[in-house]
């Protein structure tokens, strides 16, 4: 996968990958999602790419869930719940294909579902 999204030394046991020239740790999973870790003061942008088709990150910052980001079967991001900041009045708000300049859509009651379960299963924020 190269660069974008590849495993750092899977041999040695290190599921940290690198996305863009971040480093994620893979923490845990919570069902299907994988909760996935940055460490920074800086912000940390969900992956673009995923390693394995059809799946769902939960991406954390500092203890706290940032992103729950979906891709689709060649590995795209198709979807992203944003939890930390409001966007046109709406926190959490969800975004499509990567495009953030759109208005914006509400969670979903199954959106709002998940993301209590990570935060409870997880404890996060």
């Amino acid at each position: 996968m190269g660069g974008r999204g590849s495993f750092l030394d899977v041999s040695s046991g290190n599921f940290a990958f690198k996305d863009g020239g971040q480093t994620f740790i893979t923490k845990s999973t919570i069902g299907d999602v994988k909760i996935i870790e940055k460490k920074t003061i800086d912000s940390v942008g969900a992956p673009l790419f995923s390693h394995s088709p059809s799946s769902t990150y939960a991406v954390i910052q500092n203890g706290e869930l940032k992103y729950i980001t979906f891709y689709d079967e060649t590995h795209k991001q198709v979807r992203s719940i944003d939890l930390l900041h409001s966007h046109k009045g709406k926190q959490p708000h969800v975004h499509l294909n990567l495009d953030h300049s759109g208005p914006g859509y509400e969670t979903t009651p199954e959106d709002n579902s998940l993301i209590e379960k990570i935060r409870k299963e997880g404890h996060y924020k």
